[in-house]
């Protein structure tokens, strides 16, 4: 546009100091050519320059939702930095939920506006929003018989009864597999994203099956399948003879394909690589650590952390658009399904009421800073 005000400067002054009609005319042809302008708009503009040549006005637009900026951004810190489409959903119950625990002071405007912001205005506040750097360096990643007897199968990507349990196990070995080092156990539903952990050292039969009968007896819905890779640690008699006693189904992915088991990998990657990290740890204390690390993820990622779930896809050639649902707790989606055990109901509804997912972020970050020889004096909130 300022190229376009210059032209037409020059061509008002070739056409004042134009004095016949024959000059006047081919100036007009010549700005109808080069700007595309009809020969009567062209005349008008050339007789009448000030109007067309005035520089645009700048409107200072005040920034909305102002107010409410402080509110979104600790709800956005309480939840650990979601995007706007998971935290859109929650923003105004999350916020009321820090008032009750004194965090903020929520005065009827930030009300207002935390209720009405839409999600497209909330992702544009948070680009504006600092955000932390990631707590962990980037690091490397890291019997015939029985499998004959455990089918090869997934879940379908549909599922809708809770209790589709995916387990895996992560290795804590530094980058090197040499010697005994710590695992975490990881326990995923694939209906809800609800999910379970806790650290063992060595990867044992014993010590593993314990560690996933301890998850499972406290599990908020009645578990009916169990699907793993095709690692010693699960494909062995002990857990063979446990889901037939259970009546449970033991299923178990394809070699080498990830994504048979894909929900407890993404859990992977969220709750335990980028907490922390790809570090080596070896000892007692670091399974004691990390376990006290878990007894307050378990909770603030299953009652506080929303989560989205594709709803439908639709493949194009190669490509394979998805459709997600709105963004919901794992909470909320097993109190949705109505699975959920009486106790369970119970005891996560006083938890909901009762934990301030902010001090919960604060406590995972205050835990991961004094690492695994302090964190035995720190106070946890057991999940």
């Amino acid at each position: 546009m300022q190229s376009r005000r210059e032209y037409l400067g020059t061509m008002c002054k070739r056409y004042k100091k134009a004095t016949s009609k024959a000059d006047k005319s081919l100036i007009i042809n010549e700005l109808v050519s080069n700007l595309g302008y009809n020969r009567k708009y062209a005349v008008n503009v050339l007789n009448n320059p000030v109007a067309t040549l005035k520089e645009p006005v700048k409107r200072n637009r005040p920034i909305e939702y102002i107010e409410a900026l402080p509110a979104i951004q600790l709800v956005w810190e309480a939840l650990d930095f979601p995007c706007a489409e998971r935290l859109h959903p929650v923003l105004l119950p999350m916020a009321e939920l820090l008032s009750a625990h004194e965090e903020l002071s929520l005065t009827p405007e930030m009300r207002r506006q935390l209720s009405q912001i839409s999600r497209a205005t909330l992702a544009r506040r948070l680009k504006r929003l600092h955000t932390p750097k990631s707590r962990t360096l980037p690091g490397r990643r890291p019997s015939t018989g029985l499998r004959a007897e455990i089918p090869v199968e997934r879940y379908d990507w549909e599922e809708s009864r809770p209790g589709a349990l995916e387990i895996d196990l992560v290795e804590h070995n530094g980058g090197s597999s040499l010697g005994h080092f710590v695992h975490t156990l990881s326990v995923v539903d694939v209906v809800s994203g609800y999910s379970r952990r806790r650290a063992v050292l060595g990867k044992g039969q014993s010590g593993v099956h314990r560690e996933l009968k301890a998850i499972l007896k406290d599990w908020p819905t009645p578990p009916w399948g169990l699907h793993c890779d095709n690692g010693g640690e699960f494909i062995n008699d002990q857990l063979f003879r446990f889901c037939q006693e259970n009546k449970l189904s033991f299923t178990r992915s394809r070699p080498y394909k990830k994504n048979d088991n894909a929900h407890v990998e993404q859990k992977n990657l969220q709750y335990v690589r980028e907490i922390v990290g790809y570090e080596r740890y070896d000892t007692p204390e670091a399974v004691e650590w990390l376990n006290q690390i878990y007894a307050v993820l378990d909770p603030y990622a299953n009652l506080f952390l929303p989560m989205r779930k594709i709803i439908a896809k639709e493949r194009s050639g190669s490509h394979v658009r998805k459709k997600f649902d709105t963004a919901r707790t794992p909470f909320e989606r097993l109190s949705e399904t109505g699975a959920l055990t009486l106790k369970a109901r119970l005891i996560h509804k006083h938890q909901l009421k009762a934990l301030n997912p902010l001090k919960l972020h604060r406590q995972i970050d205050d835990l991961l800073r004094h690492g695994p020889v302090e964190s035995q004096s720190q106070e946890v909130v057991q999940g």
